[in-house]
């Protein structure tokens, strides 16, 4: 088998010869660990060689808690490698050590090495991602190793890590098709992560049955489960979008602490993240891991440069305000609405949206504000429901808008139409955020 001759056609090897769940969907979605044990097995098991791991689970949320307490780690001096998924423009965004992405000369050799191994073209694109990511770590010997589940938690091949400590945001509906019609089914799927004495930090309190699932497993594994919400309460004082900076009011056990908090995390949904990302801290230092005070915050203070985040709530610029988010399923994208209503009126926005053909998106469309003018566009994925389709079933229920050839095109002509005091928000998918240029100099990302 001839060696790969450039980063490029190391990708694209990857995306013609390995099923990919961001472009094909459920199709590309294979149960069971074996695959992932063997490409393992064969680097001489590097996800036992990679420090101390975070594994973290959830609906929405993940990516931001990910990002925080590994920013968090790397504040505090120590060397963090940082996996997750999906990525927004490049594939290395996906393994970093420290906010530095995989260089592309380690995507070839790692790639190259793994087609040797016995059964590799069985595995599936995220199961050779992920062994690539755990010998990145590995080889790199960093401290602690955060590491994202890709779906579900159970049967994720992020699942063969042995984690000194696990995390779970809260749970919603999302790839019912695959974890389950029912929230304490897809529950039980992310609660798979909880291993035997190792300490669990749960998000959020939510209905008793999903909770339940939490509790007896953490009870079934002799495990300290903890809720983060009945640790740590947030409440926003404020946030500047042209300075790209977050305020919080921070409550501990209800009493509240002098120094408040500041992050370059926007939105109102990364209270409910950080009180989390407070509560794993709480947690490592009981298990022994210095993290001192100041650098807990500074980390805080700059995930986004630490890590390198985008597509979180991202402003791209002002007059009219341009913001991007990934949020793709009902829960996300009724928080990013909300957030949105604190800037501008409804009828002043311009939204350009997107989504998944396998997506149920009538839980979305009914969300949209019927006052908001709508530019619909397909992400040029093979996942993609068609811009006309989109267009046909979002104006049946009352939103109007046109389909456009692009997200690009979408975009620009969003911004363009909007009034300078109006808001362009774009939604629906990674794939759309993608493909809207950062070119802004008041982007922040």
């Amino acid at each position: 088998m001839e060696k790969f001759q450039s980063y490029e056609e190391t990708y694209r090897w990857l995306l013609e010869h390995l099923p990919m769940y961001q472009r094909i969907g459920p199709p590309a979605y294979k149960e069971g660990l074996d695959r992932i044990k063997a490409l393992c097995q064969f680097l001489e098991q590097p996800q036992d060689r990679m420090g101390f791991v975070i594994h973290v689970a959830g609906t929405n949320g993940k990516g931001s808690v990910c990002h925080a307490i590994a920013s968090v780690l790397q504040a505090c001096g120590y060397k963090t490698g940082l996996f997750t998924s999906p990525h927004l423009r490049d594939f290395r965004e996906r393994i970093r050590i420290n906010g530095q992405c995989i260089g592309p000369t380690e995507v070839m050799a790692g790639v190259d090495r793994m087609r040797q191994a016995p059964g590799s073209l069985e595995a599936s694109f995220f199961e050779f991602t992920t062994a690539l990511a755990f010998e990145h770590f590995a080889s790199h010997r960093v401290d602690f190793a955060v590491i994202e589940t890709g779906l579900g938690g159970r049967l994720d091949s992020t699942n063969v890590v042995k984690p000194g400590l696990t995390a779970i945001t809260h749970i919603d509906w999302d790839h019912m098709n695959l974890l389950g019609n029912a929230l304490p089914l897809i529950a039980a799927e992310k609660a798979g992560i909880i291993k035997k004495g190792v300490p669990v930090v749960i998000g959020r309190t939510q209905e008793e049955d999903v909770n339940r699932v939490f509790e007896n497993k953490a009870h079934e594994l002799r495990c300290l489960l903890t809720y983060a919400d009945r640790v740590y309460r947030l409440e926003s004082t404020g946030e500047s979008l042209a300075m790209g900076l977050a305020e919080w009011k921070v409550l501990r056990l209800g009493r509240a602490q002098e120094q408040p908090l500041q992050t370059d995390l926007l939105g109102h949904t990364q209270g409910e993240n950080l009180a989390q990302v407070l509560t794993m801290v709480e947690v490592l230092r009981n298990a022994g891991v210095e993290l001192e005070e100041p650098k807990v915050r500074e980390g805080l203070l700059s995930v986004v440069r630490n890590t390198g985040m985008q597509g979180r709530w991202q402003v791209l610029g002002q007059n009219p305000l341009r913001i991007v988010d990934v949020a793709h399923n009902p829960e996300g994208i009724q928080h990013a609405l909300e957030q949105a209503a604190t800037y501008r009126k409804p009828e002043s926005w311009s939204v350009v949206l997107g989504v998944s053909a396998d997506k149920d998106i009538d839980p979305i469309l009914h969300r949209m504000p019927r006052s908001a003018r709508y530019y619909f566009a397909a992400p040029d994925n093979p996942r993609s429901l068609p811009a006309e389709v989109l267009a046909q079933k979002a104006n049946a229920v009352g939103l109007e808008g046109l389909a456009y050839k692009s997200v690009e095109e979408a975009w620009n002509q969003a911004v363009n139409e909007s009034n300078p005091h109006g808001l362009v928000l774009a939604l629906g998918s990674f794939f759309v955020v993608a493909e809207i240029p950062l070119v802004d100099s008041t982007s922040h990302g």
